[in-house]
């Protein structure tokens, strides 16, 4: 069994949110959207707090469990040699007791891969990126395919 997270959170080095994918499903349902834009900011305390590099994930030590809220279950990574923090929040089931770490794992790369496909693509411009909306079109458009 996959599992697919419900929103996807891109946050710069100076906390200044880049990117948040919310699925297709759950996108027209602004409370949904809303949801989880709180639960992204909420994460960034948890990057700031000394107890952040005590939750990992047994098997990913870069994959931090965060908290679940509202029967979400949100993990965060950083990458710190860029400050990049991937937030992801996935849907808790009542039939699912609990998340599989290769799985979780499994997902952080695909983000990671999928952000530097788009960030360092060889055929377009470094300077067509400082337009934030051409960025996030592209990533908003690779994980609508890839998640």
């Amino acid at each position: 069994m996959t599992i697919s997270p419900s929103f996807v959170s891109l946050v710069d080095e100076a906390n200044r949110p880049l990117f948040v994918y919310v699925t297709p499903s759950e996108s027209e349902d602004v409370n949904q959207v809303l949801k989880y834009n709180v639960l992204s900011n909420l994460s960034l305390d948890y990057f700031e707090n000394d107890l952040f590099d005590w939750s990992s994930l047994e098997t990913q030590p870069d994959i931090k469990a965060l908290f679940n809220l509202e029967g979400v279950a949100v993990y965060g990574m950083i990458i710190k040699q860029t400050g990049l923090k991937i937030i992801i929040g996935f849907l808790i089931k009542e039939n699912i007791q609990e998340l599989n770490d290769d799985e979780i794992s499994e997902v952080f790369m695909k983000v990671k891969k999928i952000y530097l496909r788009a960030k360092l693509n060889p055929f377009v411009a470094p300077s067509s990126f400082d337009d934030s909306k051409e960025l996030s079109a592209k990533l908003q458009k690779k994980f609508s395919e890839e998640l």
